[in-house]
């Protein structure tokens, strides 16, 4: 049985799952799977230590380890449909499994300390991505696929490699150590360690012959058989009259017939059936040919100090020493050629500029990219980027929302969240499990030079009251036609962060750009369109009587490579409307901090992927307005930004950067079934005479529904939950709660309550709403319920056009005080409908 994945093995498998499933103990519910083939030896380590001999059908408990000798081998079969097939030499540990058959979804969490397996992915890869192995190597994250690890930095007869995770087939893998971060989504490629970083690579045929070779079985092994069988003991047993000595007549032979030539090679066939075809098919270069630069090849180099670096243009040409000598202006450096390769790769890097030497980061892809992310031995800064440049117009026609995934800048390396995620276009954002979305590029109708648009946003909240620290970077801007010629993003970005609750907050703005490398040429890498490079640049604050800053260079560059989350439709169903909402804030001015709650209001334009707007008070005073030359990018109904280089301004929704801030941190929807309501995030900085600041208001904005269709018989309850920002004794933070509302739309009144809101009891107001008057509904406070509270709001409608549907939201903002604490902010809820 030198077949480990053998039928009898899966059948034992799934009857015990059976009996497990029928008869559950409190022994049990400890149960993570069973093994579903064994070859001893291969023993269990209990968590007291005691050690047991595997047997097949043996249930696998969570945090039992799993351990193979030199012949050992183990495959596991969980609830949910995963699977690991665990090598000889191997050690592994289930520590946590969640599986939800009716829902369908599941995660799984797993420590894997030597070895090597193959993991094959169920629920909990495939429906929520939420997979994590930990190896000596780096957190491993897994995605819809199947995935080698290999620890033992050998082959099956011995030879070195290096340790390596491989996507065998499927969506993706990623591992994330020592702060950073390798994603490979096309099958045949492995992220391989490294004492010099993490690096991705073609998978060598070697490798995956010798996984193979661990996980079948050794030439002379038994499988597990403690009686090795003979040619007597089966000419003893009864096999041949079941099949040798039946008649000839009973095993008809088939005819064999004319087969089609084959139009490919074996290697090709298998290349095609593990292809990932999510995103459009990018010819392969060889990687183990070099792609020669051409002679005088136009390049990006990008020279600086303390961060800042200036572009300007250069050349390059291929020597017969594997090197490519550059110039810029009067300056000049030799680095290593690369070669072309088929998905964005990283490698270290070593060459020189002006004599001295410089080490770094390069990137690779298709059609001759490369970007090299270097600095010298002060830390200044040195890139050089080069490549064909790919069409942007043909990249952003397919009505998708495409997503780029950005690389640490050199100087920058830091900046990652808790997942390893890279926190772009940021400078000293506290530490902390930062949500960071992928910069998002959508294609819109050509006008006015404009075929694009595109945003990004990172978003940190992480502790509660007195002891939170919060920060929000956004970026937005267009794809349009640069001065010069070609294609390429243009943008601002803008921010602000609080260390802690007690400190005042920091802001910050700048420009957002791609870098070329060739003079008119589109800005878009790759054979699709597939690499941009970013550079950010901060700008000064201007006080009363400056000119505005001038951009000076950039601050940071990174690297962008689109991953296969690139099938989102770019639903933009507003139109031309004008959706109208709440919002609140603290405004810092002139050195003290008063809570305001106003009104939000949006005019899309989903034909450019633009909108207006801003927030204002009740009066209609502008503090945040997004008009004439702000970027702003409407990429669908819930992902939406605008930013403003001038004022440090910025507007985000909350999907863009969904932080679990609601439910005990374990959801980041403020309300269930509520897409019809956007809301989101804004702030501002200081600029010229206006001496104020924002961060991290609150704003929600819906379709409300006229009086008259408003039902006038019935009842509805709401639920739902409110964020706002909390002054309490002069330190500032972000709070939420629980929603609780009920509407008598007979008497045309009703109460709105929050509830688990930092601390404090139930409070909020009765509020009331016109039969007439008022084109559109409105909420109004009547009187206080609990500590003294002022509401204001509205229904929302769902877009039906259905009197329930008319009423199946509410949305508003609120201000609560309570001597010295006091609070603002929006809330929004949905009901299953009225009620007769």
């Amino acid at each position: 049985m030198n077949r480990i994945l053998s039928t009898s093995a899966l059948l034992a498998a799934s009857v015990a799952m059976s009996m497990a499933a029928a008869a559950p103990s409190r022994a049990e519910a400890n149960v993570a799977g069973v093994t579903a083939a064994v070859n001893p030896t291969a023993s269990a380590l209990q968590p007291g230590g005691k050690r047991k001999l595997i047997s097949l059908g043996d249930p696998v408990v969570r945090d039992q380890r799993i351990e193979t000798g030199p012949e050992g081998l183990v495959q596991i079969l969980l609830a949910d449909g995963t699977s690991f097939t665990v090598g000889p030499n191997s050690s592994i540990v289930i520590d946590s499994f969640v599986y939800d058959p009716e829902k369908q979804t599941a995660s799984l969490a797993a420590t894997m300390t030597k070895g090597a397996l193959r993991f094959i992915g169920g629920k909990a890869s495939k429906a929520s991505g939420d997979v994590k192995i930990d190896t000596p190597i780096g957190t491993a994250g897994i995605r819809g696929a199947v995935v080698d690890i290999n620890l033992d930095g050998r082959t099956a007869d011995g030879q070195v490699i290096p340790p390596h995770v491989s996507l065998v087939f499927g969506k993706q893998v990623e591992l994330n150590s020592r702060g950073s971060s390798e994603r490979v989504f096309r099958p045949g490629f492995s992220i391989v360690a490294g004492d010099g970083g993490n690096s991705v690579r073609r998978t060598p045929s070697l490798w995956v012959s010798s996984l193979q070779q661990y996980l079948a079985g050794r030439p002379g092994l038994t499988g597990g058989a403690k009686m090795v069988p003979t040619d007597q003991s089966v000419r003893n047993s009864q096999v041949a009259t079941s099949n040798s000595q039946q008649p000839v007549a009973r095993n008809n032979i088939p005819v064999p017939r004319p087969r089609p030539l084959p139009v490919a090679s074996p290697d090709e066939i298998a290349a095609t059936s593990t292809r990932d075809n999510t995103r459009p098919e990018v010819p392969e270069e060889n990687p183990g040919v070099e792609v020669p630069v051409p002679s005088s090849a136009s390049v990006s180099v990008g020279v600086g100090s303390s961060g800042k670096v200036n572009t300007r243009s250069g050349t390059v040409t291929q020597n017969a020493d594997g090197t490519i000598t550059g110039s810029y202006g009067a300056d000049s450096f030799i680095l290593p050629a690369l070669a072309s390769t088929s998905s964005l790769i990283s490698q270290t890097a070593n060459g020189t500029a002006n004599g001295a030497a410089v080490s770094g980061t390069a990137y690779t892809g298709s059609n001759g990219f490369v970007a090299y992310l270097l600095t010298n031995g002060s830390g200044d800064p040195f890139y050089v980027i080069g490549g064909t440049p790919a069409n942007a117009t043909s990249t952003l026609s397919s009505g998708q929302i495409l997503h780029y995934v950005l690389k640490p800048d050199v100087l920058n390396a830091a900046m990652v969240n808790a997942d390893g995620i890279t926190i772009p276009f940021t400078s000293g954002f506290p530490a902390g499990p930062t949500v960071a979305s992928d910069l998002l590029v959508a294609g819109v109708s050509t006008s006015n030079g404009k075929i694009g648009r595109a945003m990004q946003a990172s978003l940190l909240i992480d502790g509660a009251g007195t002891s939170q620290t919060s920060a929000i970077n956004v970026t937005a801007g267009s794809i349009g036609l640069l001065q010069g010629g070609g294609y390429g993003l243009t943008g601002s970005t803008a921010g602000s962060g609080r260390d802690t609750a007690n400190s005042q907050a920091s802001h910050g703005q700048g420009i957002t750009t791609t870098i070329g490398s060739t003079a008119g040429g589109d800005q878009f890498y790759g054979s699709g369109g597939e690499y941009l490079v970013v550079g950010t640049g901060s700008l000064p604050t201007v006080d009363f009587g400056d000119p505005d800053g001038e951009f000076q260079g950039y601050d940071y560059v990174h690297v962008a490579g689109r991953n296969d989350a690139a099938s989102t439709a770019a639903v933009r169903s507003f139109g031309s409307q004008t959706r109208t909402g709440f919002s609140s804030w603290v405004l810092r001015s002139f050195g003290s901090n008063t809570i305001r709650a106003g009104r939000a209001t949006v005019t899309f334009d989903a034909t450019q992927g633009t909108f207006t707007g801003g927030i204002t008070s009740v009066g209609g005073d502008y503090y945040a307005d997004f008009y004439g030359n702000d970027d702003r990018t409407y990429l669908s109904d819930t992902l939406m930004a605008a930013t403003s280089s001038k004022d440090g301004t910025y507007m985000v929704s909350s999907a863009a950067v969904p932080a679990k801030i609601f439910n005990g941190n374990t959801s980041a929807q403020i309300c269930t079934s509520c897409e019809f309501m956007t809301w989101g995030w804004w702030g501002r900085n200081l600029y010229g005479e206006v001496d104020y600041k924002v961060h991290l208001g609150n704003w929600i904005i819906g379709e409300r529904p006229a009086n008259t269709a408003v039902p006038t018989t019935g009842s509805a309850t709401y639920t739902g939950n409110a964020v706002g920002t909390v002054l309490n004794n002069g330190a500032q933070y972000i709070a939420t709660g629980n929603l609780a509302a009920t509407m008598n739309f007979g008497a045309r009144t009703g109460t709105v309550e929050i509830s688990n809101y930092d601390g404090k009891g139930t409070f909020g107001a009765n509020v009331s709403f016109q039969s007439g008057g008022n084109p559109v509904s409105t909420l109004t406070s009547s009187s206080t319920i609990g500590i003294a509270t002022s509401v204001t709001g509205a229904f929302a409608s769902d877009g039906t056009g259905t009197p329930s549907g008319n009423v199946r939201g509410v949305m508003g903002n609120f201000t609560a005080i309570d001597g010295t604490w006091s609070s603002t902010g929006i809330f929004a809820g949905s009901t299953t409908g009225v009620v007769p």
